[in-house]
């Protein structure tokens, strides 16, 4: 029956490229894969070239994580997305006392929430962060700083 709708012009099969397991890979993943559903600001373009963190597929699970199951939460009033599990050991949290303020498309946001691995790891080389803001008017998120800490006052 896909064969024949196919034939016909009609339903059209979706396939996502896979996780990317080069960060050299990576921004071109994400443009071709979830572009209407996750951006990078020019910051986090920036910090994806050469960043220490090591397993690219784990930042590329979670950005999924976020262009789907987070997206349909936000778009659909799925619950909280406070502390909810992306994956094993890894996290979804406000930003608490680190949210920070930044310039979008000349508008200005809180950066709010973050992808985090669980306990005080601050090896860049593990050490997950994905510091992200929500955008209600084009339903998107944002991500502006990763894939580790922010430096902060506290830092």
């Amino acid at each position: 029956q896909l064969q024949v709708e196919l034939s016909e012009g009609g339903v059209k099969p979706t396939v996502k490229p896979p996780f990317p397991d080069e960060w050299s890979k990576f921004i071109d993943w994400l443009d071709q894969t979830y572009l209407d559903k996750v951006q990078l600001t020019p910051a986090a373009r920036r910090m994806v070239r050469s960043p220490e963190f090591e397993d690219v597929t784990v930042i590329a699970r979670a950005v999924a994580w976020l262009a789907t199951e987070q997206h349909e939460r936000r778009i659909n009033g799925g619950g909280s997305l406070r502390d909810v599990q992306v994956e094993s050991g890894i996290l979804n949290s406000p930003c608490g006392g680190d949210t920070y303020t930044v310039n979008w498309k000349g508008r200005r946001y809180d950066v709010d929430w973050h992808i985090k691995t669980g306990g005080n790891v601050r090896d860049p080389k593990r050490c997950l962060r994905i510091y992200y803001f929500w955008e209600p008017d084009m339903e998107q998120t944002v991500i502006d700083y990763l894939p580790g800490h922010r430096r902060t006052s506290a830092t």
